[in-house]
């Protein structure tokens, strides 16, 4: 299906690197006991990370702050197992999605923060 908007050069244009980290269980077995890995894997993404618009914070009913934000890039997320987007030491919860894809060629996802009460971001 062709695309009725081309919206990669502008998503490019204000798209920042992030990480983006998996909630899955890593690591092997040792002696037969499960042995987790100290560290989810990070993965290099870019997309644009821009605030969370007022009309979407208020009809979210008190789901959304002004602290979270909106990830708008070229690459499909899977939300399950949970993902989590690391930007400027703020670490975000990948939420919901809205594919535009077969229209425009992104996806737009929620960002929710985690720690909110922790400066640093790092849980």
């Amino acid at each position: 299906m062709r695309q009725l908007y081309n919206f990669e050069r502008l998503i490019k244009k204000y798209s920042v690197d992030c990480q983006l980290l998996s909630d899955v269980e890593s690591g092997s077995y040792v002696g037969g006991e499960w042995v987790p890995e100290s560290a989810p894997p990070l993965r290099d993404i870019s997309g644009a990370v821009i605030p969370m618009m007022d009309r979407k914070i208020y009809q979210s009913g008190g789901t959304y702050t002004e602290q979270d934000r909106e990830f708008i890039t070229l690459v499909e997320i899977p939300l399950e197992p949970a993902h989590y987007i690391v930007h400027n030491g703020m670490k975000y919860k990948v939420q919901a999605n809205t594919d535009y894809s077969d229209y425009a060629g992104f996806n737009a996802y929620n960002l929710k923060r985690v720690g909110a009460f922790d400066r640093s971001g790092k849980d």
